[in-house]
């Protein structure tokens, strides 16, 4: 049975939305948001859709939230195989203009794990970030959350410290073992977790996990958790009817 015991006391000002990474297996969006408020969605074969497509998936939505993560492409930043600054440009701009089609919520920046925390590797999302994939390009203050998801060996405090620098909003897992060994970094004014599940077994989180991410993510003004975990579709109801 999920757990239902969940009771904490949430700042009244804050706001927190659940869902999961890709849709659950078996079912379709239509089903899927009639039970969750947010979906974090790949686009298909990682490519930008069509517009029909992209207003598609706002039907299905209604009401409803969607993150969007960018193509792999995009964040290629290292030669060689990287994009020209053309094609670079070209396609943040298509992704930017799918984005606001479907009214999404946060854009998901996942790098690869060879874009370690060197220096010369943060010069090139110093570059990215302010010049290409911009905040006016995603919306503004009223757009498109820009969320950056580092893989490999970032550490979490110094991932979290360079978005801070960027204007960006860090993709944590409060509950991952070596966020849990260094320090959890503070949930800011915008929030978002996205619970991955790796290192522990696979079954639904319990109370106690369900918990922790809500007390990371209470003091933001607006948090987002998306749950990742073998089991995330159950996790996310879980946490979803224990706010509600």
């Amino acid at each position: 049975m999920p757990p239902d015991d969940i009771d904490i006391e949430i700042d009244s000002a804050a706001s927190i939305t659940v869902g999961c990474a890709e849709l659950p297996p078996g079912k379709n969006r239509a089903a899927y948001f009639r039970a969750l408020p947010l979906l974090e969605m790949r686009l298909p074969g990682d490519r930008i859709p069509a517009p029909s497509v992209a207003d598609r998936w706002r039907a299905d939505a209604g009401s409803r939230q969607l993150a969007l993560v960018a193509p792999r492409a995009l964040l290629q930043l290292r030669a060689p195989g990287a994009l020209t600054p053309v094609d670079l440009e070209s396609q943040t701009a298509a992704l930017a203009e799918t984005a606001a089609r479907i009214r999404a919520a946060a854009v998901v920046f996942i790098t690869p794990p060879d874009l370690s925390p060197s220096s010369a590797h943060r010069d090139l999302l110093r570059s990215f970030f302010d010049e290409v994939a911009t905040a006016d390009r995603f919306g503004g203050e009223g757009g498109s959350v820009r969320v950056w998801q580092p893989d490999g060996l970032w550490r979490p405090v110094v991932a979290d410290a360079l978005a801070q620098e960027l204007g960006l909003v860090a993709a944590i897992d409060p509950l991952a073992a070596d966020t849990l060994e260094e320090g959890i970094p503070e949930a800011g004014e915008i929030a978002y977790a996205r619970v991955t599940g790796l290192g522990r077994p696979s079954r639904p989180l319990g109370t106690d996990d369900l918990e922790q991410l809500v007390e990371w993510a209470a003091p933001s003004r607006r948090a987002f958790i998306v749950f990742a975990t073998p089991t995330r579709y159950q996790d996310a109801i879980a946490l979803s009817r224990a706010l509600a």
